[in-house]
């Protein structure tokens, strides 16, 4: 078994505290009678249910990097509302884990839930492999299709040969989600005129220019570990490209086109930002952590990044610093935006208690833990559960997040159209940034990997 940090978490009062929050919503999921999906001979899925024995010990087994406090507090919360069940976290770091759960959901010692990246890097290969179940059943068992809308589950879904994304088999369910948009310098916009959110890209164009004017950096950004700027040219795209052009390049359909004229739009923007000094010109030479704290420091204007800085971005620039939705081009348009799941939990295929593993899935995705996992971490994806207002920050970004969920309209990101997408994409986009390259050449050597990645 690959190494991994594997922990038992132990119980105290802040589990009390989480079990009191939960006692008055709480659904009950297990019963005492034994329950369970098995292979059969045929290698057709047995019977479901969900119930599952409450009179023996169980032990599930989870894999994850994100072994944090909200994950922590869901498996401590699942525990207490069966204390004959315990589940062990095997953690390791982000890299670690995808060099090695190949290897661990083939053990002997294979994880019962796994969370699995979308996409052909990570959830591709265990389908391919048979060590993912799908979990069809048990989303029509849990009604998760009414719990969240076809855009968010087909993150999740896969042929069963692994070979196509985006169709087929549902393999996984997600906490949370994520999104880009843009953050803002409250004082600067006001001392600039500026109001937020913008009527259209045209008005984020103006402001970017008039921060330019009055001796302001227009736009943060720290493309020195590549992938930032990433997110620049694909929320770019989210709004010159129709969603399902964007989804159809991205889940590999025939005759998606790269360089088709809305693509080559988006990256001429960027082009033109980065030579006009819209963007931060040192940006290829200073990494994201730095460059968001020197946006808090105050000489920048806005940020175009997504809700993994809200942490750092609230530690470091406080009430200072709002958030608005990226705007479309035209007034009144769709509200999209680069963004998508969190990396989905799904069930191994070997798992001895299927049942118990889509129970713990049901519960920590749910209405009953909404509460647990309502942080800028994990966006809310059932938003019919009011959150509790928090930071302004906070606030704003989920205001936003609400409207584009409403919409259907998170565009996922470029890198998961093929396995080496990424390795494509974000030089060529530090390229761009840095005036090595054209936007027309960026899409090309784009599509040429598409087509090599999909063939």
């Amino acid at each position: 078994m690959p190494e991994a940090i594997a922990k038992k978490h132990k119980k105290g009062s802040r589990l009390a505290l989480i079990t009191a929050s939960l006692a008055a919503t709480a659904l009950l999921i297990s019963g005492c009678a034994p329950g369970g999906a098995t292979d059969g001979a045929d290698g057709e899925l047995g019977a479901i249910s969900k119930e599952f024995p409450s009179d023996v010990d169980i032990e599930l087994i989870l894999a994850t990097w994100e072994d944090d406090a909200t994950v922590t507090a869901l498996v401590d919360a699942f525990e207490a509302k069966h204390p004959n069940v315990t589940i062990k976290i095997v953690a390791s770091s982000f890299n670690d884990y995808l060099q090695n759960v190949k290897l661990q959901m083939s053990s002997e010692e294979a994880p019962d839930v796994v969370q699995a990246g979308q996409g052909y890097t990570m959830m591709g290969p265990l389908v391919q492999a048979g060590t993912m179940r799908p979990i069809d059943d048990y989303a029509e068992l849990y009604g998760w299709a009414d719990r969240f809308g076809p855009g968010l589950l087909d993150q999740s879904r896969f042929s069963p040969d692994g070979t196509e994304f985006g169709t087929g088999d549902l393999y996984g369910v997600a906490m949370g989600g994520n999104m880009v948009g843009v953050f803002f310098n409250r004082a600067i916009i006001e001392e600039l005129g500026v109001t937020t959110p913008f009527a259209s890209l045209a008005d984020f164009q103006a402001a970017l220019e008039a921060a330019k004017a009055a001796g302001y950096i227009p736009m943060g950004l720290g493309n020195l570990e590549a992938w930032p700027g990433n997110h620049t040219l694909s929320i770019l795209i989210s709004q010159t490209c129709s969603n399902a052009d964007l989804l159809a390049w991205i889940y590999g359909r025939d005759g998606a086109d790269f360089s088709a004229p809305c693509f080559l739009e988006a990256a001429k923007i960027m082009e033109d930002w980065a030579k006009d000094e819209i963007i931060d010109p040192t940006a290829n030479g200073v990494g994201f952590d730095d460059a968001v704290s020197r946006f808090a420091e105050g000489n920048t204007a806005f940020f175009v990044t997504g809700n993994w800085a809200l942490p750092l971005m609230a530690e470091k620039g406080g009430d200072g610093i709002g958030f608005t939705g990226f705007p479309s081009v035209e007034a009144g348009g769709p509200a999209r935006a680069t963004g998508a799941t969190t990396s989905p939990f799904g069930i191994g295929s070997a798992s001895e208690y299927p049942d118990v593993a889509a129970a713990f899935i049901d519960f920590m995705t749910g209405t009953e833990t909404a509460d647990i996992r309502a942080t800028g971490k994990y966006a809310p994806l059932i938003t019919s559960v009011a959150i509790p207002s928090q930071t302004p920050l906070i606030d704003e970004y989920y205001a936003h997040w609400k409207k584009v969920i409403a919409e259907d309209g998170l565009t996922l990101f470029l890198d998961w159209s093929t396995t080496g997408m990424g390795n494509i994409l974000f030089p060529a986009i530090q390229e761009l940034i840095g005036g090595k390259t054209t936007s027309e050449d960026l899409v090309k050597l784009v599509q040429e990997e598409w087509v090599s990645g999909t063939s």
